[in-house]
């Protein structure tokens, strides 16, 4: 049995008779992606704050290459520090908030910035005024426990956390801009699954 080849010309005519079935997965996709991304998806908000790692008197001082690498070295430490358990859980005391441990720990993230001396941290939350708030009690615990640790460390808050005003996610512009994407996809994937089975002859060629 010669096998059938499926021109151009047939993919055209194929998408021309069932325009509609495209438009209509599009179009569902697209409204979908968007009712979820406004309307159901709650929005969620992300707190940051910069602290600075370095050592008292650096002023008068200075630095030597031992003591910048020591503590670039000393910000993984930190890191580490800033998601235990214990100072979490006391940021979770101070707060008003009831928040479960695992809730808080997973909201957290915490950055180093590249050839510096300076931590990221971040709070995530449904509530803009949650992020602010838990981030701030962390950081002060933070401090505290790493003034503890090293005593001679100069930590200091860079960039103060401040109220976010936008949320960070869902991003409704690149949900809607996938959902499109995708309806197009499928459509055209069902576009060529009825082509494929059906068995009526398209042209003279075919018949015969």
């Amino acid at each position: 049995m010669e096998e059938q080849v499926i021109s151009i010309s047939e993919i055209i005519d194929a998408v021309k008779k069932r325009w509609k079935i495209i438009a209509l997965c599009t179009l569902i996709a697209t409204l979908l992606s968007g009712i979820f991304s406004f309307f159901i998806i709650a929005p969620t908000y992300e707190a940051s704050t910069k602290i600075f790692i370095g050592k008292e008197g650096a002023e008068s001082e200075g630095y030597n290459s031992s003591d910048v690498s020591m503590y670039q070295n000393l910000l993984k430490t930190y890191s580490e520090l800033i998601k235990t358990k214990d100072l979490v859980n006391r940021a979770i005391d101070n707060s008003e908030y009831d928040l479960s441990i695992n809730n808080a720990l997973s909201s957290i993230s915490v950055n180093t910035v590249t050839g510096t001396q300076i931590l990221q941290i971040s709070y995530k939350s449904k509530s803009a005024s949650i992020a602010k708030n838990m981030l701030e009690n962390v950081t002060k615990e933070f401090i505290i426990k790493a003034q503890e640790l090293v005593p001679n460390g100069n930590v200091q808050v860079l960039e103060h956390v401040e109220l976010p005003e936008k949320p960070v996610a869902p991003n409704k512009t690149m949900n809607i801009a996938i959902a499109f994407i995708l309806g197009i996809m499928v459509s055209f994937g069902i576009v060529f699954l009825l082509e494929y089975l059906d068995n009526t002859y398209k042209n003279k060629e075919q018949l015969e």
